[in-house]
């Protein structure tokens, strides 16, 4: 439709040009231009239709984003679509109703307007992706009624939080629907739409100088569901919710951060403006932080939607770790390295005893998921093999060992394990993470297969290795963070294990091994998975409980499938008979599938034996039974260390009563 719009309006530009040069030959030699009218016409026809064609186009297009997920033809209803004086009338119309329509509670506090508002709020909805309609409505309303929707829906409906969101959404579409159209041939063909509805472009203007009474609080509700201009939405934010003056607590900060959470671009121009005003990243967090917390009077929505304007502005949504823009990234490279001061006293703090209140859970899960979307650089940070482990934190390029690793800056040692901390202190909170590193881990594992070519495992070696390192760093900080003891620490093993059962069995069915099950059956007990495969007794079977033994036969199975997937061959077949009572192969002559091969100790044997015939326990690691014994003892060996490492960072910093390098 776009490019159908735009050759419809390239060939308008070139039927006027050419009409206007001979119409000037023309008059030069005398001769009549009434042979020409037709192309007037013509031109006066396109100025009637480009202008519909381009609401067209815009409403499908709005209507559409709500089903991102569907290609192809989509259908649209044109029912929906009026012309645009009819849509501005229309939208006019409802506005005088709205401003009309009675709110609030009766005796009982029961809503007897609700039905009256609901249907005023369905009309608009229906209209909601036009840009006439939308502007007319709200510029009908003017700023004081703008700001009063809220207000009224509250005061009167049953359910208003839906109806705020199709106010939302309907404003966003207002906001966005501005812009000028001309075309070279005739200055009188310029096409408006949107704002230059009467009165909408002072009605925008004004919301963006910033708060003039207290009912602009009101406004944060009115962004948190639209589609709004980036630069837009960004100036009106940080006037009203960004400053250190702007006086919202609590829910009231909700509706502002949402709309940055749903707009990364937004977030992004709205922090970065925030900081060219001299204001320190860290300072500006701790207000944030203090402006959105919890407590008796509200829930944790503004600390969620914090954490979701922090995960937008990094490029945890709409980029992909190992792929992101430079001012995603050196975003996010400030922010990892600001955050965990929110976990430590300031000075006043110190000097009166308080402990600092630090980051609300709801904010912290959305760290996770900065840490995510960045779990290149965290892989990178938590390498206490690497070259760079000694030193400093830098943005810019990385050099690395580890291949298909693309670190857009370098974080040191402890400033990783620092903002890790952060989010470690459930499961649920470190879930998104976990999910991220599983990712990471399937993407560098086939890059290392790849390049080391059926000529060893070298690079495959560097991978595991650095996986070790990050997933020791995880664990010890889980540790760390929820205070676990020597004695909890089996027990928190068995929790990792039976969540890893629960995600690869949910319900008998079996769940593709990717993302967080992945990270999770390659990190969790990874020093029993050996030992799992190659001491099936009866007395090592009775001892392991069913989903430890799923687990560690899970990460054997994805050692052996990624070496296969990429050119091991093993020298004995798996349909061999040696191992066919019980078969350890399906029909196919495909290894059975890790919740197959777990139901029974002689297949678990078979399993065992078959790898062993594979070179498992000799010296050749071009063979896919050593290749898997030794990446599992290398990142068995790095995880071992590196939560040493940590543990007795964490002590000689508690000893110290600060953050210690480590020595």
């Amino acid at each position: 439709m776009d490019m159908f719009i735009t050759t419809f309006k390239r060939g308008g530009d070139c039927v006027g040009e050419e009409a206007g040069a001979l119409r000037r030959l023309l008059e030069q030699a005398r001769l009549t231009t009434v042979d020409l009218q037709p192309l007037a016409a013509t031109l006066s026809w396109l100025d009637v239709k480009l202008p519909e064609l381009r609401r067209r186009a815009q409403i499908a297009r709005a209507a559409n984003a709500l089903t991102p997920w569907r290609i192809g033809l989509l259908p649209f209803d044109e029912s929906r679509l009026m012309s645009q004086s009819e849509a501005r009338q229309k939208g006019s119309q409802l506005a005088e109703r709205f401003r009309d329509a009675r709110s609030g509670a009766g005796p009982f506090m029961e809503r007897p307007h609700d039905d009256e508002l609901g249907a005023l709020i369905a009309q608009l909805d229906t209209h909601r992706d036009d840009p006439d309609f939308t502007a007319a409505f709200f510029a009908g309303l003017g700023v004081e009624g703008t700001l009063d929707i809220v207000g009224k829906l509250r005061a009167g409906m049953r359910d208003p939080e839906k109806a705020i969101d199709v106010v939302s959404r309907a404003f966003g579409t207002a906001v966005r629907g501005g812009g000028v159209v001309s075309r070279a041939y005739s200055e009188r063909s310029g096409v408006f739409t949107g704002t230059d509805v009467p009165g909408f472009a002072e009605l925008k203007n004004e919301l963006a100088r910033g708060p003039g009474k207290p009912g602009d609080r009101a406004l944060g509700w009115l962004l948190r569901a639209g589609d709004f201009p980036p630069e837009w939405l960004a100036k009106v934010v940080r006037a009203h919710a960004l400053t250190s003056d702007s006086g919202l607590q609590g829910k009231e900060m909700a509706g502002y951060l949402d709309a940055l959470g749903n707009n990364p671009a937004a977030a992004r121009l709205a922090l970065v403006a925030v900081r060219k005003d001299g204001v320190p990243l860290s300072a500006l967090l701790r207000d944030l932080s203090w402006k959105t917390r919890r407590d008796v009077s509200s829930g944790p929505e503004a600390a969620d939607a914090f954490g979701r304007m922090l995960a937008a502005a990094a490029g945890a949504y709409d980029e992909k770790d190992g792929a992101h823009s430079p001012e995603s990234a050196k975003f996010a490279f400030d922010l990892i390295r600001a955050l965990p001061e929110l976990d430590e006293p300031t000075p006043a703090e110190q000097q009166l005893g308080i402990r600092p209140r630090g980051l609300d859970d709801a904010t912290r899960k959305h760290l996770a998921e900065i840490a995510g979307a960045y779990a290149t650089e965290i892989t990178e940070g938590a390498n206490l093999g690497d070259t760079n482990r000694t030193q400093g934190s830098a943005f810019g390029p990385v050099e690395t060992l580890v291949p298909g690793l693309k670190p857009a800056f370098r974080l040191s040692p402890e400033e990783t394990y620092a903002f890790v901390k952060l989010f470690a202190n459930s499961p649920a909170t470190i879930a998104p993470f976990e999910e991220g590193m599983g990712k990471l881990t399937d993407r560098l594992m086939a890059a290392a297969a790849q390049a080391d070519g059926n000529r060893g495992i070298d690079h495959l070696e560097q991978v595991m290795k650095a996986l070790g390192y990050t997933a020791g760093m995880q664990f010890a900080a889980e540790r760390a963070v929820q205070g676990a003891l020597d004695e909890q620490d089996k027990e928190f093993r068995e929790q990792q294990t039976a969540k890893l059962g629960f995600l690869i069995n949910v319900a008998g069915v079996p769940v593709a091994l990717q993302g967080q099950p992945l990270w999770i059956a390659v990190s969790t007990m990874a020093g029993a998975m050996l030992n799992d495969l190659t001491e099936v007794d009866k007395t090592r079977l009775d001892a392991l409980d069913d989903k430890t033994r799923l687990a560690a036969l899970v990460r054997g199975r994805w050692l052996v499938d990624t070496l296969m997937a990429e050119g091991f061959r093993p020298q004995v077949s798996a349909a061999d008979e040696r191992f066919n009572v019980p078969p350890i192969v399906d029909e196919n002559g495909q290894l059975l599938p890790f919740e197959k091969l777990a139901q029974s100790k002689e297949t678990l044997r078979n399993l065992n034996n078959w790898l062993i015939a594979n070179g498992s326990g000799l010296t050749d690691k071009n063979r896919i039974g050593e290749a898997t014994k030794q990446l599992d003892v290398l990142f068995r060996g790095t995880k071992d260390t590196a939560e040493d490492e940590w543990k007795r960072f964490d002590e000689l910093s508690q000893a110290e009563g600060s953050p210690s390098r480590r020595g």
